[in-house]
């Protein structure tokens, strides 16, 4: 008796699933009155678009970096990072090297950040081009120390 009790749970078990599945795969019909807002379009070719919308989503950028005039042996990572963080270029860079290199990227895009060591610069994006240098800028308004005169007196 037991042995028949379990042979019918596991027929269940096995006859379950399998309905289941099959009548939850049956194509339902779209309702006749269900339709598109708007002129119906077969083609893509019969679509109308405003003359002032653009089609361009990406833009090709150019980030330019100058390097030292002088080979001061140092060798670093460089990342190139969009304003929201996303990494655009990252490898090994020699501070005296000049660097050139176009991305295509989101025309969103209008700030690059450049990483290099412990130095990090932002340019904004002119005319689809992006610069940089190595030369650090240093507030105006350092202060001044002098050192009196050493006399024998």
């Amino acid at each position: 008796m037991k042995n028949s009790k379990r042979m019918g749970f596991r027929i269940l078990a096995l006859i379950i699933p399998i309905l289941v599945f099959f009548s939850s795969c049956n194509e339902e019909q779209l309702e006749e009155n269900t339709k598109l807002i708007g002129p119906e379009a077969e083609t893509i070719d019969e679509l109308t678009v405003s003359e002032f919308f653009d089609w361009k989503t990406t833009n090709e950028i150019t980030v330019n970096i100058e390097g030292l005039t002088v080979d001061v042996g140092v060798n670093q990572k460089l990342t190139l990072l969009t304003s929201e963080g996303t990494e655009i270029f990252g490898g090994s860079h020699k501070m005296h090297e000049d660097f050139e290199m176009t991305f295509d990227l989101p025309s969103s895009v209008d700030v690059i950040v450049m990483k290099y060591g412990g130095t990090e610069k932002s340019s904004e994006v002119n005319n689809n081009v992006a610069s940089f240098n190595f030369e650090l800028e240093r507030d105006a308004d350092e202060e001044v120390v002098e050192f009196a005169e050493l006399s024998a007196e």
